[in-house]
């Protein structure tokens, strides 16, 4: 099992998206959306100094918890892709296409907004859950 934090405000791949005139969608080098491309390298980062083991080979159990300043934070299905490119990029991974199942959490720390990614080999772990009513 792998433990990563990247301290911060969580960053949504979508708020950086560009279309061109085709509808054609990209992702600029410069100016104000490159704050992206920062992200994941920041991401890689956190990784590289947090774990310094082999790469991670095969299916990969993701388990993302995001933590935000508060409730303004936008479409929580967005902030999975940002975080997995930046795992890549980090050469953990070979491609973000191991990363499965991605569990994803939200939570609120108003004093230490942050993502904490937990990454467990499925040649070594299974995953299970489930779902119970609420006793009232």
């Amino acid at each position: 099992m792998i433990k990563i934090t990247v301290p911060g405000k969580p960053i949504s791949k979508s708020n950086f998206k560009l279309k061109n005139i085709h509808g054609h969608i990209w992702m600029p080098k410069q100016g104000k959306h490159s704050k992206y491309i920062a992200y994941e390298n920041k991401i890689a980062g956190y990784i590289n100094q947090q774990y310094n083991g082999e790469p991670l080979k095969g299916s990969i159990i993701t388990i993302i918890k995001l933590y935000f300043q508060n409730r303004r934070m936008g479409d929580l299905h967005n902030y999975p892709k940002s975080i997995c490119d930046g795992i890549e990029k980090s050469g953990i991974i070979e491609n973000d296409k191991q990363l499965k199942p991605v569990l994803l959490f939200d939570y609120i720390d108003k004093e230490n907004p942050r993502i904490e990614i937990e990454l467990y080999e499925c040649s070594k772990y299974k995953v299970s859950y489930s779902i119970e009513p609420i006793n009232s």
